[in-house]
């Protein structure tokens, strides 16, 4: 093997490896290098081929000798015919057999000069040589596609209007739209003969925001189907009016209602990976979950909705990270879901940078803008202004959601956040005093209660990161949590973060459904999840599928003492996602 085909192989390695195993940054950086290499030398061996020329003796066309050479080869012939074995008719027949040998290659062209007799032998190149070449220059077009479609495609006609936090009496719906006007929501209740009512007028978002901006819909019914439409005013326009969009979700039932309760969970998105050549790029984990979308109340979204970082850091502009988001609501099967289902977030590490630990450092400012325009103010109003975490219910069903970015303590700042040095936290004093607060009052007024984190609490992965990054590096806090949450029945933990899935009971007795990614990739052969260890039950792990996400259906309803929790697995990897890949029945507990 030569050197264009060494460097060749390389190249289509390492572009397959970020569009179909692990997009990753250092991956994408190293093909960058060898594709040129690659090329360079793929080039070069052709150039050299095709002018490649060699003399031949005219026999190798079919003359017996050439001129001024056939009585130097007889002589030569004749003074070693008596040194050799073989026989005259011998070697005439390995000569016959060399040239036809040569002349059958079909990667030489033979010329023969008329006045001198000599033959020119000129060499084609082979047609490995140019497949291989062209699958270099295909795979690398489709890699700048794959890494570079943001900025081809940025989105800025973008309009975006889903419903975001729903509770028994309002609703926020997060509008994008670019094209200036006067807008109106108009709503009524999902039946023909309602009548329509208007929530009022007003100016459309302004660029300061990227065009976004959050509404609300208040004193709603309770346990109520409504649909809201969104119309622009331009009277400068042919018509007075026009209808944008509709949206359809239901109320939440009453505080500490019974009630049955289904919604999604799962986090890490990253649009048409694995890579298909496409003028519309989809997120292909929202096209499975679509088909159970029926019936679902909404989505609990844990976290890496976007990849700043991977498998290029654009920049620390607000504008780098809001083409990122614009590039998920793009996506058929996005809008598609989140017109039909509400979404609610926490962010994690890639809405900034990878392993995020650094606090208020930027590119934290310009990272947050993009998250809340986008994200996070269709949320359930904050704990306090300014914060991510917060707390709702649906009915008598309590979520809290953690922030587990922001206020954790920075690996550089003690010797390793790993090892449980003293203070070390993940949440900081003053989430973690609101959390303490919640539990003491759900446990006696909510049958079931979820805590959502982005990243695992359970300890039993040991991939790369994991000892700083998730829970198992902040050993301390953990137990003090788990102390807590051991008294409050019917409690679970949702997380995401890993690339993989893992149902796990804690030591406190609590169980956490660990489920990513929803569609993106997921590690191959690398690291390994620890069962049963540090007082853990592992109940059920999976590791392959670019697509993985939960369904989790409560019913405090049929028997409001004890209630029904089940989890439903699913991964296009098992049935195409059609039906689940496990199910887990939870026990419930009385919990008045």
């Amino acid at each position: 093997m030569d050197i264009a085909y060494a460097a060749g192989i390389v190249h289509l390695f390492l572009s397959s490896f970020v569009l179909w195993i692990v997009p990753a940054h250092l991956v994408f950086l190293a093909d960058l290098v060898a594709f040129p290499a690659s090329l360079f030398f793929s080039l070069r061996t052709i150039v050299i081929r095709l002018n490649q020329k060699q003399p031949q003796i005219a026999g190798t066309l079919g003359d017996s000798t050439a001129p001024g050479l056939s009585e130097q080869c007889a002589d030569r012939l004749d003074s070693k015919t008596s040194a050799r074995e073989m026989t005259t008719d011998q070697k005439a027949t390995r000569r016959g057999q060399h040239r036809s040998d040569r002349t059958a290659d079909p990667l030489i062209e033979q010329t023969k000069s008329e006045s001198s007799g000599s033959v020119t032998t000129k060499r084609r190149v082979p047609r490995m040589r140019l497949a291989m070449l062209a699958a270099q220059l295909l795979l690398f077009a489709m890699l700048l596609d794959f890494v570079y479609r943001p900025l081809l495609t940025p989105g800025k006609n973008l309009t975006v209007f889903r419903p975001g936090y729903v509770s028994h009496d309002s609703a926020r719906l997060h509008i994008r739209y670019p094209e200036g006007g006067k807008l109106e929501l108009r709503y009524r209740v999902n039946d023909i003969n309602s009548p329509w009512e208007s929530a009022g007028k007003f100016d459309s978002p302004t660029e300061d925001t990227d065009f976004t901006t959050t509404s609300a819909l208040i004193n709603l019914r309770p346990s109520t189907k409504y649909i809201v439409e969104m119309i622009v005013h331009q009277p400068t326009a042919s018509v007075d009016s026009v209808l944008l969009d509709s949206v359809e979700f239901k109320t939440a039932p009453g505080p500490h209602s019974p009630t049955r309760l289904r919604f999604g969970t799962g986090s890490c998105i990253k649009p048409n990976f694995p890579y298909r050549p496409t003028m519309s790029p989809d997120i292909y984990g929202f096209e499975s979950m679509l088909e159970h979308s029926s019936g679902m109340d909404m989505v609990m979204f844990m976290g890496d909705f976007i990849y700043a970082d991977v498998p290029l850091y654009f920049g620390a502009s607000v504008e780098d990270y809001r083409r990122l988001y614009r590039q998920v609501y793009m996506a058929k099967s996005s809008r598609h879901l989140l017109r039909k289902v509400p979404m609610l977030h926490v962010y994690d590490d890639h809405e900034i940078k990878n392993n995020w630990h650094d606090q208020e450092r930027e590119p934290m400012g310009s990272a947050m803008t993009a998250y809340n325009e986008y994200n996070g103010l269709a949320n359930p109003p904050p704990q306090l202004p300014g914060r991510s975490y917060y707390n709702f219910t649906h009915g008598n069903v309590a979520f809290y959601a953690w922030d587990t970015r922001r206020y954790r303590t920075r690996w550089e700042d003690s010797s390793s956040a790993g090892n449980g040095v003293q203070g070390a936290t993940m949440l900081g004093a003053e989430q973690k005093r609101y959390f303490i607060e919640w539990l003491a009052e759900v446990n006696h007024t909510a049958a079931v209660k979820f805590v959502v984190s982005s990243v695992p609490v359970t300890t039993g992965w040991s991939n790369f990161d994991s000892s700083q990054d998730t829970w198992r590096g902040y050993p301390t806090e953990r137990s003090e949590i788990l102390e807590l949450t051991k008294y409050i029945p019917n409690l679970f933990f949702l997380s995401g973060d890993r690339h993989e899935m893992a149902a796990v009971e804690l030591p406190s007795g609590n169980i956490e459904f660990s489920t990513s990614p929803i569609s993106q990739f997921t590690f191959p052969l690398v690291g390994k999840f620890k069962h049963d260890i540090n007082g853990e039950t592992t109940l059920h792990y999976r590791r392959p599928g670019h697509v993985k996400y939960g369904i989790i259906d409560v019913d405090t309803e049929t028997d409001p003492d004890v209630p029904k929790i089940k989890y439903s697995l699913y991964t296009t990897d098992v049935d195409r996602g059609h039906s689940p890949a496990w199910v887990y029945e939870a026990k419930g507990v009385p919990w008045v």
